[in-house]
């Protein structure tokens, strides 16, 4: 039997998290940060963690039952998270990206009454933009500090990624997506 590392998120076009990752490149490389790159920029709604592949199409039919309204997330502060030593930029919650919060907690709570186990925590927006971050030169910078260019995302679908290691870290890549604001849901098979 086959595991795979799943969680649904918000993904960014490629394009714009291509420009977010060249903004912050070099306060990342001042804070000797490891870089994410920007294929691999989400905002986590709900990690659902090793799941045997046979149980994939059931973890699809939960999701595709979700209903949830776009949301519009602005990415303007930059932040270090000691615990997790992370360099991120995050979004507030004020007007519609609440929708963005209602969806997290709606397929947290699909998840546990089909019997799945996610990792439920409060859904806060953010990309993870540097790993690792040297402590004492985080120390030296004042938190937040605005993203020249904020990032605007019009979040129209939600995600399931696939989290793999490999020999440079993780690589993320969608398995199926779901259309948001919509009783319509489009496989990203079928895009």
């Amino acid at each position: 039997m086959s595991s795979l590392r799943l969680f649904f998120a918000l993904v960014p076009r490629a394009q714009s998290g291509a420009s977010l990752v060249a903004e912050v490149a070099p306060l990342v490389a001042q804070l000797q940060a490891q870089p994410v790159p920007a294929q691999n920029l989400h905002a986590t709604l709900c990690f659902v963690g090793a799941l045997e592949s046979e149980k994939l199409d059931a973890l699809r039919a939960v999701a595709a039952s979700v209903r949830g309204a776009r949301a519009t997330l602005t990415f303007d502060a930059l932040e270090v998270w000691e615990k997790p030593k992370i360099l991120c930029a995050t979004a507030g919650i004020g007007g519609d990206a609440q929708h963005a919060v209602a969806l997290a907690q709606d397929l947290g709570e699909a998840l546990i009454a089909a019997s799945f186990s996610p990792d439920i925590k409060p859904f806060r927006p953010h990309f993870t933009l540097g790993r690792k971050v040297r402590s004492e030169l985080a120390a030296d910078v004042e938190w937040p500090r605005p993203i020249a260019s904020p990032l605007v995302m019009r979040a129209d679908r939600f995600a399931l990624l696939e989290s793999r290691r490999t020999d440079a870290g993780s690589l993320y890549s969608v398995v199926d997506s779901w259309v948001l604001d919509s009783r319509e849901t489009q496989s990203f098979a079928e895009k």
